[in-house]
């Protein structure tokens, strides 16, 4: 199956393209990261001219999520006469039990709700549920309804669209909407249209398509979804790929085509443009996938390749890397496991080699366990380049050209009783 529409810039005229900004945020946004707040506001005008509409419809609890981000952008000093939530939601919130917030699943199909939209420049998708966004915001067919059409237009005239999480995630179109790693690496990807598919591996489905390059996926480094990532990429035959940690922004400047990294983790740059990669019988197979890693003040310029490294950051000279000995883990699809390889395992290491494996055991059969996953090695090439500086006091990194290579496993585990 081939996305022809998906990610090209040739959909936008050049005189055409988006004015405005996104910051897509991979969830998990501590209350702390000035960061973030502060960017998403000095795109929409400042604290004097910003006028926020939040969309709390990817909740279990909309009233509650939609009035915590209200107060979050009131503490970094918006107005909050100048804040507002939006009444589209699909789940009724169990702290207001004289309203039933599921009755406003339609109102996003509400011409007197979108003429108000119009009012704003700035627009904050809450975390959740990611269909939920697609169901209450775009026809059954796929047509963008009268709300969805006025944040377009938002967006389109240079104001700033914002999500975290699931407000994420449905930034592109397809999106991905479901799925385990290891789930992913051994069973593939899934695209059904309207809905997340009950198959194991990674699911993908329709999003909101805001950002016309590279596919999203959040939660990145804590939750380890390398894998899923590119196998979702195989899937939509498409080549770039947007890993986003948490409590971190992939800002993408829609008019320049760049993105720029703010927060406290990172941001991986997947690119499978010159890769080969396959689904087998065993699971997947890939080699030469080029992954960069990007963290705060880190810009990448999506049409023309190139990378602008934070003047905070120096150069790692070779020789005179910190660590030594190699990197491997069990669980390369654990906690931070991914960004531990790249960034102590390879680019401030002087190890060429890091990585590890993953895999999903079976049942025990005369005292042993089979299992089938996957081994990720990390590579550094000729064009790999690492940087270092202190930023807030904090330790960073940069590390570009790092070729990822995984390859199908089979174990056994001999149950000693």
């Amino acid at each position: 199956m081939v996305f022809s529409t998906l990610f090209s810039f040739s959909q936008w005229a050049e005189n055409t393209r988006p004015e405005g900004n996104l910051v897509i945020i991979g969830g998990g946004l501590n209350s702390t990261t000035s960061s973030i707040y502060n960017k998403f506001i000095d795109l929409g005008g400042g604290k004097e001219k910003i006028r926020i509409a939040i969309i709390p419809t990817a909740g279990g609890t909309p009233v509650q999520s939609g009035q915590y981000m209200l107060d979050e952008f009131a503490r970094y000093g918006v107005p909050k006469t100048s804040i507002e939530v939006f009444p589209v939601a699909v789940m009724d919130d169990p702290s207001t039990p004289g309203t039933d917030e599921s009755k406003w699943s339609e109102n996003g199909f509400k011409q007197e709700l979108a003429d108000k939209m119009r009012g704003f420049n700035a627009v904050f998708f809450t975390g959740g549920d990611q269909l939920r966004y697609v169901k209450t915001l775009k026809t059954p067919d796929g047509k963008d309804g009268p709300l969805l059409t006025a944040i377009r237009e938002i967006y389109m005239k240079g104001g700033v669209l914002g999500g975290t999480s699931a407000g994420a995630a449905m930034q592109t179109d397809p999106m991905i909407c479901d799925g385990a790693p290891i789930d992913a690496v051994l069973k593939g990807a899934h695209y059904q249209v309207d809905t997340c598919s009950s198959e194991p591996g990674v699911s993908i489905t329709r999003g909101l398509g805001f950002m016309d390059a590279g596919l999203v996926d959040q939660h990145f480094f804590k939750r380890g979804r390398l894998g899923r990532l590119i196998t979702a990429l195989n899937h939509l035959q498409t080549t770039l790929g947007i890993g986003i940690d948490e409590d971190t922004a992939a800002v993408f400047h829609g008019k320049t085509k760049t993105i720029e990294v703010v927060g406290n983790s990172g941001v991986l740059i997947v690119d499978t443009s010159k890769a080969s990669i396959k689904m087998t019988e065993n699971g997947l197979k890939a080699g030469n996938v080029v992954v960069h890693y990007l963290e705060q003040g880190d810009f990448y310029d999506i049409g023309t390749g190139k990378f602008t490294i934070s003047p905070n950051r120096k150069l790692i000279e070779k020789g005179k890397e910190y660590y030594t000995s190699p990197g491997f883990t069990t669980d390369i699809f654990g906690k931070d496991a991914i960004k531990d390889a790249i960034i102590t395992g390879l680019g401030d290491n002087s190890s060429t080699e890091a990585g590890g494996i993953s895999f999903a055991l079976g049942n025990e059969k005369n005292g042993i366990v089979n299992g089938n996953g996957v081994r990720i090695t990390l590579r550094k090439n000729a064009n790999t380049l690492s940087y270092n500086g202190t930023i807030n006091d904090n330790d960073t990194y940069s590390v570009l050209n790092i070729s990822v290579e995984i390859v199908p496993i089979r174990i056994n585990i001999d149950i000693i009783k």
